[in-house]
């Protein structure tokens, strides 16, 4: 749960492609990509690969 005055960082739908991109196809793994891209998570990454698995789209579900 956020805690009050919580910022959450935002990445482009551009830099999340990229990543799922080098974590399928080029075989990244989750330490390289968040060093490389200033990632926080593996969660993140993770959740970004199932959505393009999934066919999903990368929409905030903070309703931001």
């Amino acid at each position: 749960m956020a805690k009050k005055g919580q910022t959450f960082q935002t990445y482009t739908e551009e830099l999340k492609r990229e990543v799922v991109r080098l974590k399928l196809e080029e075989g990244w793994s989750y330490r390289r990509l968040r060093e490389r891209f200033g990632i926080k998570s593996d969660a993140q990454i993770a959740n970004w690969v199932k959505k393009v698995q999934n066919n999903e789209p990368f929409e905030d579900q903070r309703g931001v």
